[in-house]
Order: C-alpha cells, then sequence, then structure tokens
C-alpha cells in the first residue's frame, strides 16, 4: 500500500473517531434532529460542486423515475440512520457507539441474503453470532442485572446500523445504474429535505441566537471533514487499493474514539467494554472475510 494512501487512511480514522465526540459536543448546544440537518445542509452543495467537478453534468442530472429511489435511500441513509444515531448519543457514550455501530456489518450480510440470494457462509454465520455476542456485553456491562437497566442509546445505535444495512443493500441497485458519488450526493439532498421539518419543529432554530463556536465548528467538522473529505478519501483508497485492506482500518475508529473520548469527554473504559468491543470487532472481521 503506498505511503500516501496510508495517511490517508490514518487521516479518515481520525476524523470519523472524532466525529462521535464532535456530535456530543454539538448536542450541548444544538438539538439532535437540527444537529443533522445543518450537518447535511453544508454538505450538500459541497458534495454537489465536487461531482460535478469530477463526473462532468451528468452526474448531477436526476429523471423522474429516480426520485423515488433516490427519496428512499436519503430517508434511510441520511434522515433516519444519522438521525437515530445523532438521538442515541444523548443516552449512551461515544466508546458504546463507536463498538455497537460496527454491528451493521453483520445485518449487511443477513439482508444480503433476504433481498439479493447472497450465500452466507459458516465462517460469516459464527461472525455474526460472536458479534451478537460482544454487543451485548457492551449493553449490559457484563452482567445479567444489566439486561434491567438497558441503555436506550445502545438500543438506538445497533437500530441506526440496522437501518445502514438497509441503505447500503438499496444503494447496491441503484449504484447499478448511477455512480457512488451521484447516489450519495442526491441521497444528501433528498435526506436534507426529510430532515427539514424534524429540525424546524424541534426548536425553529432558536439555539442559532445563542450557538458558540464550539457548536458551528462541530457542525462543520460533521459536515466538510466526516460528510464530504472522508467519503471522498474512502472511495479513493477503495479505487487504488485491495477494499479489504483498505477496511482493516475501520477496526481502528474503535480504539481511537475510545483513547478520544477519555481525555476529551472524561468517559470510562471497562472491563466489559474492552471484551465486548473486541469481540464485536473480531466478529465483523470474520463475517467480513
Amino acid at each position: 500500500m503506498r505511503t500516501k494512501t496510508i495517511l490517508e487512511l490514518v487521516a479518515l480514522v481520525l476524523i470519523w473517531s472524532g466525529s462521535w465526540i464532535a456530535i456530543k459536543w454539538g448536542l450541548t448546544e444544538i438539538p439532535p434532529y437540527s444537529l443533522v440537518f445543518f450537518r447535511f445542509l453544508f454538505a450538500c452543495p459541497v458534495i454537489f460542486a465536487i461531482s460535478y467537478l469530477v463526473e462532468g453534468k451528468e452526474s448531477i442530472k436526476i429523471n423522474r423515475k429516480e426520485i423515488v429511489d433516490f427519496s428512499l435511500l436519503g430517508l434511510l441513509g441520511v434522515t433516519l440512520v444519522q438521525s437515530v444515531e445523532v438521538v442515541a448519543l444523548k443516552y449512551t457514550t461515544a466508546i458504546n457507539s463507536s463498538i455497537l455501530i460496527n454491528f451493521n456489518v453483520p445485518f449487511i450480510a443477513i439482508f444480503a441474503l433476504m433481498f439479493l440470494g447472497e450465500s452466507i457462509n459458516k465462517r460469516t454465520a459464527l461472525g455474526i453470532f460472536i458479534s451478537f455476542i460482544g454487543a451485548i456485553f457492551v449493553v449490559v456491562n457484563g452482567s445479567i442485572s444489566g439486561f434491567q437497566r438497558i441503555n436506550i442509546g445502545d438500543i438506538l445505535i445497533i437500530i441506526s446500523g440496522v437501518l445502514w444495512a438497509a441503505y447500503s443493500i438499496a444503494g447496491k441497485k441503484t449504484m447499478e445504474k448511477r455512480t457512488p458519488m451521484a447516489m450519495t450526493s442526491f441521497s444528501f439532498l433528498f435526506g436534507t429535505i426529510f430532515l427539514f421539518p424534524l429540525a424546524y419543529f424541534e426548536s425553529k432554530f432558536s439555539f442559532v441566537d445563542n450557538i458558540s463556536i464550539l457548536g458551528i465548528g462541530s457542525i462543520l467538522y460533521l459536515s466538510l471533514l466526516c460528510s464530504v473529505f472522508a467519503y471522498i478519501s474512502w472511495n479513493r483508497s477503495i479505487k487504488s487499493e485491495k477494499a479489504s485492506n483498505v477496511a482493516m482500518f475501520l477496526y481502528f475508529i474503535p480504539v481511537v474514539t475510545a483513547i478520544m473520548a477519555f481525555f476529551l469527554l472524561g468517559e470510562k473504559i471497562t472491563l466489559f467494554t474492552i471484551i465486548g468491543g473486541a469481540l464485536v470487532i473480531f466478529g465483523v472481521y470474520m463475517a467480513e472475510r
């Protein structure tokens, strides 16, 4: 793997790890739906401009038949996934979130079996089972009594992973006709449109009068770095290197997030979080092979 690609992927891991911290900081000043809305409101024109420059004017055209497809993708991948994820972070930690979000990988395999007819081998099935056990460890913190006080935020993060898996399967069909960048651009657009009423009626944007540099910085970080730069870097790396080698870098995200959350948010890292996180990551690794 080229040194340039490695450095780009390291930056990608740092950016996506920091997204959980940025969301936590943003939520101290900005209501959940508004945070997601402004994130994609600012990302939309940037991703469309880049799409136009890289792929030409055809990439930003849409016909009537595609409106339903892109609306569904925007609803799933932006409105629902991101809203559920941000609401979840009001109740759970950045550390737990970065671990449990990996649960989307086994669900992608399950949905691919159900809707695309793809097979699941024994190794993948075992990986899914191990990930499930790891998720339980994280959610209940290794205690049987933990089932009586399950954190709703952890459950919401898992749900967001399931929704992301559904988005990924739906998007696979769309990418047979459109490029990944075009699909992402229009998903952002329709997702932002669906987010507007949620964000408006949540607070009528009254927070804008008192927002600080921290709040603005959180929005811009999530918008320009996490939604635009990271996406482009990921696709560029996938194009130039072996996909499985690139994907390995994602396993560093929970580790880096845990370190960031410990120092920047004061979150605690428990033994059961480490054990559960290791099981989830190992299970996902097995399921991907």
